[in-house]
């Protein structure tokens, strides 16, 4: 078995950050086809460093997603188990992105823990600093404590749709690969959650720019 991957330093990764596959010592970057013939050839080393660059991004998904630190914590953890233990199943005749694919079992693992919670509608605290997006730039602080609230009030479904087009920036299409739906679910949760958000704001009678970014999708 793999190493364990430690996640205690994920939740405190700075906002937005960028990463990149890692670079050889030639300095030319690794192909992450090459990192995963190796993860079937049962090296360990070569999946710690292919999924290094989505690790902190895939911690801030599944909070977000269920609110909860720790369980986010597993979610990751999980999925990262699960992602080690079916690398076999990637092919690249075919075509399928590793990080599409990571951010599919991660997603499903946190839908599974939200689904196990119970329902929580009281909005309890701000969303932490390694959850924030440059949204946080053009959203003021009144305004994004009601979009979160309408956020958490959520069924996981709707939330999970939200948090990856906005926060993480997946087009509608990869959406649909990811949680394992049509184009045109995705599509009818996001205009529900749309829907909702603006329910919550129209109650604190303010108008928000969040909605009209997303009135068109970029797939």
């Amino acid at each position: 078995m793999f190493h364990i991957f430690l996640l205690s330093n994920v939740n405190q990764t700075p906002r937005s950050r960028e990463y990149t596959v890692e670079k050889t010592k030639g300095g030319n970057a690794v192909d992450e086809w090459e990192l995963i013939a190796k993860c079937q050839e049962n090296e360990p080393e070569a999946f710690e460093q292919l999924v290094k660059p989505y690790l902190a991004m895939a911690y801030r998904t599944a909070y977000l997603i269920i609110h909860d630190k720790h369980l986010a914590q597993d979610a990751v953890q999980e999925g990262l188990i699960e992602a080690y233990q079916h690398i076999d199943r990637l092919d690249k005749k075919r075509g399928v992105a590793f990080r599409n694919w990571l951010y599919r079992i991660i997603t499903f693992r946190a839908l599974n823990l939200v689904r196990k919670q119970k329902p929580v509608v009281e909005y309890e605290e701000m969303i932490p600093e390694e959850a924030l997006t440059p949204l946080d730039n053009v959203i003021q602080r009144e305004e994004q404590r009601q979009i979160w609230q309408a956020i958490r009030s959520m069924k996981a479904e709707h939330r999970a749709v939200i948090i990856l087009y906005y926060y993480e920036g997946f087009s509608v299409s990869e959406i649909a690969k990811i949680t394992g739906s049509f184009e045109g679910t995705v599509k009818s949760r996001m205009h529900k959650a749309r829907k909702l958000i603006a329910q919550q704001l129209d109650k604190g009678c303010i108008s928000s720019d969040f909605l009209r970014e997303g009135a068109m999708t970029h797939d």
